[in-house]
């Protein structure tokens, strides 16, 4: 014999089911501080937040400027206390609010008797109107691009930095590529009729990327002159940059784009000679880079997208 409730909308999409548990408003996770901070080209910050749940909770962003990428980094537990760190581009300080939503447990306070309470066959609540629960605006499939610079994608081909002796800046300029990534993202619609300055989103930061240019050069002064010492100028360098994928809430798109988190900066350069002027600059160990240039764990990711206003 069949029981319960199931409430459907104009478009038949479950609203409030006996069999299925809603989320709920369960508090706002604390804010500890900047774990990294990378301050080149578009520049991320990652800022962590604790709550305590017993429930597994799902966290959304609201964020701190609205012209910035964000995501949920990562995230881990011990019991019922919960570390969230969460991605955000930029420069400057910027965290986001969190706002964290839970599965119900337990049968409730009966106290009141008011609202809509919702129980399953044990007796558990799916939903409880006095709760605050979580009304979603919009869910959207969004994938950021292969390609996370603004400069487009580096050629593997060697870039020729000269020669500067051991200034290391010089040879630093010569390898620059347009790594910021402020512009680079894929674009998509979604329900924003009412938008306010309180929408949030729910969305994990997966994808990573990695692009570098490779740079060399040789040069000898006074080979094949009998007057003149051979001196031969040989360098070797490398600049690489680390992304991770976030997002970016307009007031009538949503934006899958990138983060740029770290940097390699590899140079040796190099003056031999049997004379007695060798020079040498060595500014990353003896290694070159280690890493190909690649997008990896790029899929389609589902952004929840909320309204923060029922919950402040």
């Amino acid at each position: 014999m069949g029981w319960g409730i199931h409430t459907k909308n104009d478009s038949g999409d479950l609203l409030i089911s006996s069999d299925i548990k809603a989320f709920h408003y369960i508090g706002t996770p604390t804010y500890t501080g900047v774990q990294q901070r990378y301050n080149n080209y578009s520049g991320s910050r990652i800022y962590r937040y604790t709550l305590t749940s017993a429930e597994t909770p799902l966290v959304f962003i609201k964020p701190a400027n609205v012209n910035k990428f964000y995501a949920v980094l990562t995230h881990f537990n011990t019991g019922s206390s919960w570390t969230y760190d969460v991605i955000g581009s930029g420069t400057a300080d910027e965290p986001p609010t969190l706002y964290a939503f839970a599965a119900l447990s337990g049968s409730g306070s009966s106290s009141e008797t008011h609202g809509v309470l919702v129980k399953d066959a044990s007796g558990d609540r799916t939903f409880d109107s006095r709760e605050k629960p979580l009304a979603i605006i919009d869910i959207v499939s969004a994938t950021p691009p292969d390609v996370p610079m603004d400069g487009g994608a580096t050629s593997t081909a060697n870039v020729d930095p000269g020669w500067h002796g051991c200034s290391t800046s010089s040879y630093r300029t010569a390898m620059e590529w347009d790594f910021t990534s402020d512009d680079t993202h894929t674009d998509y619609n979604y329900a924003s009729t009412n938008h306010n300055g309180n929408y949030m989103f729910a969305a994990p930061s997966i994808a990573q990327s990695a692009w570098r240019r490779n740079g060399y050069h040789y040069h000898c002064d006074g080979c094949g002159k009998w007057w003149h010492a051979d001196e031969h100028h040989t360098v070797y360098a490398n600049l690489g940059v680390f992304y991770r994928q976030a997002y970016k809430l307009t007031s009538s798109k949503l934006q899958a784009g990138w983060c740029s988190t770290k940097e390699f900066w590899y140079l040796y350069a190099d003056k031999s000679s049997w004379a007695p002027w060798n020079s040498e600059c060595n500014t990353s160990g003896s290694f070159g880079i280690p890493f190909s240039q690649k997008t990896v764990n790029k899929v389609s990711n589902s952004v929840i997208i909320a309204d923060a206003t029922n919950y402040v």
